[in-house]
């Protein structure tokens, strides 16, 4: 739908062609593309943090030793923090909407399918365990953070409203950071070489 939206904003009425089109209005097509792209690249982020802290009901179940919980509650905690920051600033900026639809039908699905097989790899009884559960539960962070970052510089090179750009810029300092941290405790105990 946002696709179509995005795609109708570029459209110009019948009796004008983009040569013709006034100066003033392209940039405003431009720019209500760029926003309903923003939006989906907000709600896009903002479903990962808030999504990724109610995982930890699954880390109260299972043992995570030293490093390993100190890093998983350290995710947690920050992506708690992130999501409470993005609602907080969708209600400051307007340009700012963590609610619309991220991703297609299909992806959806994709999604919800990945959801389902981390949910019985990670089940407290059922699941994985030790050492293999603590890198799949690793190698999701690493993976998302991975995204998430990525998706924050593009978000950030496209933004124009100063204090949504710092924000991002910022976000994407702090997932760098996490990403890094996850990368170096996977290969330090978790892969061998």
């Amino acid at each position: 739908m946002l696709m179509t939206l995005a795609a109708c904003t570029h459209l110009t009425p019948t009796d004008k062609t983009p040569t013709e089109q006034s100066p003033n209005e392209r940039p405003a097509n431009e720019q209500t593309a760029s926003r309903a792209q923003l939006s989906i690249g907000y709600s896009l982020l903002y479903q990962e943090a808030d999504g990724i802290p109610k995982l930890k009901w699954i880390f109260l179940f299972k043992k995570t030793p030293g490093e390993m919980g100190r890093v998983t509650d350290d995710l947690i905690g920050y992506y708690q923090q992130l999501a409470e920051t993005m609602r907080r600033l969708s209600k400051e900026y307007p340009g700012m909407r963590i609610d619309a639809p991220a991703m297609s039908e299909i992806e959806g699905e994709e999604r919800k399918s990945i959801g389902e097989d981390l949910a019985k790899d990670f089940a407290p009884v059922v699941g994985k365990t030790g050492i293999a559960f603590e890198r799949e539960a690793l190698l999701m962070f690493y993976d998302s953070l991975n995204e998430q970052r990525h998706l924050a510089r593009v978000m950030a090179a496209a933004e124009t409203d100063p204090g949504l750009r710092k924000f991002l810029q910022s976000t994407q300092a702090q997932l760098d950071e996490r990403h890094e941290k996850v990368g170096r405790l996977l290969n330090e105990r978790y892969f061998t070489h």
